[in-house]
């Protein structure tokens, strides 16, 4: 297939908003999206779309999550559908532990683009997102010089906290979303030794946890701020805080940057359900070390 696309990243770590982001973005249907379904059907796409026959795979994706209890994401309260956002990383191949575009994957990427594309609307951008890529922007940009970048930020204290809530919920208990898309994971619950040493060690007992998931967020916040000017004139910043407080000035103002002109407007704010919980006391210790870790991070981007 020699069809091409135009890719719109959506770059973030994890828990900092990607999914809400990607969720208004997709609600102004400018956009062509990865879904779950183009995911897990990633083999047969093409074929499924010459057959006609996407409505009825769709209805037996559907009816697999209700058979296994699937409403929402658990960890976040997405609801599951066929068409619910999902991250290219789960189609990349080899994927590896921390699935990031590569030389080794980036052919295999371009395809399945490719094929979401042609089995959509050729003329709209491709939107994508995959926060183990986040720190990823200076390679996608050479290897795929049409790419443009959407970067969403949130403070580091609200990022950490998140995403140890969310390792520790999945590992307590098996999340059957997580487990249909992630291989890792699904092989992880038949390693029951594994299992529970891994329960053990990112428990609230021990710092290993929020040491680690701390370490990984400065690292690519520094890294953000060392060369994320590089990106220029293809990197449109905002903050997890304002899109949240005005999500109808700031959705209009992303369109604008990627090229779009006087769209309707329409009620994102009733899509925002910003959620707000207490750090874990053992990330809360941490706040001023970790804001005093990110601090040129924190002040160069507002968050």
């Amino acid at each position: 297939m020699n069809g091409e696309f135009r890719p719109v990243f959506i770059m973030g770590h994890h828990r900092s908003g990607t999914t809400i982001l990607y969720q208004l973005l997709a609600q102004t249907a400018l956009f062509n999206l990865t879904t779950a379904y183009h995911v897990l059907n990633r083999h047969r796409l093409l074929a499924l779309h010459a057959a006609g026959e996407e409505p009825q795979a769709r209805e037996e994706l559907r009816r697999q999550f209700e058979a296994r209890g699937l409403r929402d994401r658990e960890f976040d309260s997405i609801k599951i559908t066929p068409d619910i956002p999902e991250e290219y990383a789960y189609a990349l191949e080899p994927r590896g532990p921390r699935p990031r575009l590569s030389p080794q994957n980036l052919d295999g990427f371009q395809r399945f683009c490719r094929t979401v594309t042609a089995t959509q609307d050729p003329s709209r951008p491709l939107l994508l997102k995959n926060p183990f890529d986040t720190g990823n922007f200076l390679y996608i940009q050479e290897a795929l010089p049409a790419a443009v970048f959407v970067y969403i930020h949130r403070d580091p204290v609200d990022v950490v906290s998140s995403q140890v809530r969310t390792i520790r919920s999945v590992l307590e208990n098996k999340n059957e979303y997580v487990a249909l898309v992630v291989e890792g994971y699904r092989r992880l619950y038949e390693q029951p030794f594994k299992l529970a040493l891994l329960r053990f060690l990112c428990s609230d007992r021990f710092p290993l946890l929020v040491e680690k998931v701390a370490g990984n967020v400065a690292r690519v916040n520094d890294h953000v701020l060392r060369r994320g000017e590089e990106m220029g004139n293809r990197c449109f910043n905002l903050t997890y805080a304002e899109l949240c407080a005005a999500p109808a000035q700031t959705i209009p103002a992303i369109l604008e940057f990627l090229g779009w002109r006087d769209v309707p407007e329409r009620d994102y704010a009733g899509l925002v359900k910003p959620r707000r919980s207490e750090p874990p006391p053992e990330v809360e210790a941490r706040r001023h070390r970790i804001r005093a870790r990110n601090a040129e991070y924190c002040r160069r981007f507002g968050v």
